[in-house]
Parts: C-alpha cells; structure tokens; sequence
C-alpha cells in the first residue's frame, strides 16, 4: 500500500528541501555583510570625500605654521646689548604709540609679550589682529610683523574649520565639517572591517600589514590603502573623535564633564619668590620671571586705569599646551603675586575642552604631536588618493565586461 500524503512521515519529507533552501550558508552571509559593508564605506566615501581631503590638507599646513612663524619673527631680531637696562614695559608700550600716531592706523595697545629668546624684540599687541615688534633696548619699532604670512594661515585656518566661509556662511561651512568628521569616523570604524581577509591566516594579515613588494596597479594601491588606514587608525580615530566634539557643542557639554574629571591636571609649580621689587608694569614683569625662571614667554595685559591688579600670563611650554601655562594676577601698587592659577585648578569642564582642543592638533603634546599630528593627517591624503583610484578602476572594469 501507498504512503499517506497527510501522515507526519510524509510532510516532513516533502518539507525538508523547503527549509533546507531557507538556510543562508555561513560563507554567503558573511560575503553578504561584506558588500553591504563595502558599498556604505564607498559611499560615504564618496560623499564626504573632497571634504574630508580638505580639512586633511589644510591640517597639514597648519602644522608648518608656527615652524614658518618662528623663522619670520628671527628676522626681526635685535641686538642683545649686554650691561645695558631694558626699557621698562610702559616706555615700550609709548614707543608702539608713538610710532602709530604717525600712520592712519592709530595704534591702541591691550597687551604686551615677552620671548625668553636671545635677540627677541618685544611684541606689542592691538586686540588680536595686530601687533608691532619693538626693540627692549632703544624702543625702536622694527615692523608690524608678516601680515600676508599671518593672513594666509587664518585663510587655511578658515578652509579647515568651515571650508572659507564667511560671515553668515560659517555656521553651514562648520555644519559641512562637522558631518565630515561623523561621515570619517564611519569610515574608521567600518575600514577594519573590510580590511580583515576573507580567511584569517597569518599569511594573509601579514600581507594586509606591511607593503608588498613586486606588486603593480590595483594591487599596490589598495594594499597602500590597507596597510596606512590600519597603522594610523587609533590616532586618526582620536582626531576625528576630538573634531565631532568640537564641531557640536551640544555633545561637547556632554563630553567635557566626563574626560574633565579623568583628566590629569597639569601645570607647572610656580614656587619662588613673590614680589617684583617695583610698581606697575615693572614689578609684574619682575615678578613672573622671579616667580616662573624657566618661562618661555610672558604676556601683561594692560589694565584700565582703576584696575588694582595686573593679569599676567606665564608659559613654559608651546603656546597649545595649557597644562604649562600659568596665569598670575599681580598687585599693581606692590608688584606682589596675589594669586596664581593653574591648568589643574580650572573646572573639569574647561580642562577637558582646552585638552580636546589642543589634542586635535597634536599641540598638546608639544611639537612632536604637532608633527605626528601632520603626518597621520598626510596619511588620510594617501587613503584618500588610493581608495579613489581602486574604486574608480573596478568602476571601469565592470563597465567594460558589461559593454563585452
């Protein structure tokens, strides 16, 4: 006798082919995840590309501005006259005065900065666009300093933080960047991903991690593209990290509380004598150097006329390392430190956002993050350069099998 249709032997045969098709091989899914991860990381590549190349560029550049700067400013050197008194800080001051009242650019000081540099003249300051460097010596004005040199970095500062924008265009240009930065992290995080072989041998991830020698075209470009995105990705993560928080405040009030709190304070001591032995503007300039001997540049502010007290900022280090800055407020009748503050005794939330800051540049580990900071930045010029060029080969490839 036959078999019944309906009994349970016979529907679990004819059911088991069916549920047997339902099933997606391990290999085929995997392949599967790997497209779709593959053509969202060539589309977000595409899309945010040319700005990301941008910012990378121009990072580049930044990191040469204070290397170029500081050759500049050595050419307004003086003579370093040995026995001979310097001016004191408000002869310095009259002298930028004076030499702006013969132009049509009356000359306002609101600060004055000193360079513990043999042969370095004094910088006076008119709000944060102009400064005159004046000899300590004779109080001769040597020049308004570089204004082309000084205009094109704040161009190149422009171009990488809202694209050069200007006036009600930097909000949308900062809003570009800012999606740029989200747009390159995704591009960090899903890099990996994709640069992991399809079997994980030893042979295989040694290849995806060193540059392969004898090989031409495609093959060299994408393992440039492998080897550079994976040795740099850690620190180029932290660069862009610190770029999203710092391009949406909104996640920076989030952020900074936290990492404040972990943070580490810094600063320098600031043991030593407290008094400059003199009034005024003398005394406070005696009593950073006498407080702070091991200073690399000293900033008085100018204060109104009723002011009872002299701000002075001290720095040790490179001008983005805050963890070596010292901030004193100096009595102006006594020349006595009456307070000194330090990187660790700001609040978390400002420790956290000047380290974020000066973290994205790599300045805040002085000038080698600066440079390390450029290098890993050039690096994105190259991932950038080498993904576009496979990307566009396979493009014509394809498009030549489908016309064959």
């Amino acid at each position: 006798m036959g078999e019944d249709p309906a009994s349970p032997r016979s529907v679990g045969r004819r059911r088991a082919p069916q549920a047997a098709e339902g099933n997606v091989p391990p290999g085929r899914l995997r392949n599967l995840i790997r497209t779709v991860l593959f053509r969202l990381h060539l589309s977000v590549a595409l899309a945010a590309g040319l700005f990301i190349v941008t910012m990378a560029v121009t990072g580049v550049v930044l990191v040469c501005e204070d290397a170029l700067m500081s050759l500049a400013e050595r050419r307004l050197s003086v003579v370093v006259r040995e026995g001979a008194p310097r001016l004191s800080p408000d002869e310095i001051v009259e002298a930028a005065v004076a030499w702006g009242a013969g132009t049509d650019r009356p000359f306002t000081a609101t600060s004055i900065e000193y360079r513990n540099r043999s042969g370095a003249a004094v910088q006076v300051h008119a709000g944060r666009d102009r400064r005159v460097f004046v000899d300590p010596w004779t109080g001769e004005v040597l020049g308004e300093g570089f204004p082309l040199l000084e205009g094109f970095f704040e161009g190149v500062r422009g171009w990488h933080r809202w694209l050069g924008a200007s006036g009600g265009g930097v909000r949308k240009g900062r809003a570009v960047t800012g999606a740029a930065n989200v747009a390159f992290l995704f591009l960090l995080l899903t890099g990996p991903l994709l640069w992991l072989p399809r079997r994980i041998t030893k042979r295989a991830v040694t290849e995806n991690l060193v540059f392969r020698r004898g090989v031409r075209g495609v093959a060299r470009r994408l393992n440039w593209h492998y080897v550079v995105g994976i040795w740099s990705m850690v620190p180029l993560m932290a660069i862009s990290v610190t770029g999203v928080v710092l391009s949406y405040p909104a996640v920076g009030d989030r952020v900074y509380p936290v990492v404040g709190v972990v943070l580490w304070g810094g600063g320098d001591e600031v043991e030593g004598g407290g008094g400059g032995g003199g009034e005024g503007h003398p005394g406070a300039l005696a009593a950073a150097e006498a407080r702070i001997p091991g200073w690399r540049s000293i900033a008085l502010t100018l204060p109104r006329a009723e002011a009872m007290e002299i701000r002075v900022d001290v720095r040790t280090g490179r001008a983005g390392q805050p963890q070596k800055a010292v901030v004193l407020m100096v009595d102006r009748g006594t020349g006595v430190v009456a307070s000194a503050e330090l990187f660790r005794d700001g609040t978390p939330g400002h420790r956290a956002q000047e380290f974020l800051r000066y973290a994205h540049t790599g300045e805040y580990w002085g000038l080698a993050g600066q440079a390390l900071a450029g290098l890993f930045a050039l690096a994105v010029v190259i991932m950038a350069w080498s993904g576009f060029s496979v990307a566009l080969t396979m493009y014509r490839l394809r498009r030549g099998k489908r016309s064959g």
